[in-house]
């Protein structure tokens, strides 16, 4: 499994439009949208403790389902199973017409401790995040 993390451009008031991929189990694909650093430091920090339960679950979501919005984009870390085995869900939707519009949705299954790492190097990455960020974590 790999997570990329590439600033498009990045605002005077910190806001970034990001491109955001993951590679994995076959398939590549990315999105884009805009967040603040926090966000993306939020999701790194849930990482850290993840999985507490065989419910849990970990989002990162920039935009919104909503149809009046360009983009949507979704990373999730969730549990698939009462083992506790783990995966990374990517969806992601640019809005448009039939030439320029986009949906991809799927999952890639990692390990708990890939997630933990992740998110410790995603807090480390959002301190100064003008580079683009790369992990690539185990899989089963």
């Amino acid at each position: 499994m790999q997570l990329h993390i590439k600033p498009v451009w990045i605002d005077d008031d910190g806001l970034m439009q990001v491109r955001v991929s993951v590679d994995g189990n076959e398939r590549q694909s990315w999105g884009e949208a805009c967040c603040y650093p926090k966000t993306v430091s939020e999701f790194g920090q849930a990482l850290i403790d993840f999985p507490s339960s065989i419910s849990d679950e970990v989002k990162l979501e920039l935009g919104s389902m909503d149809p009046m919005y360009a983009d949507y984009l979704l990373v999730r870390a969730f549990v698939y199973d009462g083992a506790g085995h783990c995966a990374i869900e990517f969806k992601a939707e640019s809005r448009g017409d039939a030439v320029t519009s986009s949906s991809v949705r799927f999952a890639v299954p990692t390990e708990a401790a890939s997630l933990n790492e992740m998110g410790r190097r995603i807090m480390a990455w959002a301190l100064s995040p003008i580079e683009p960020f790369a992990f690539e974590g185990a899989g089963p």
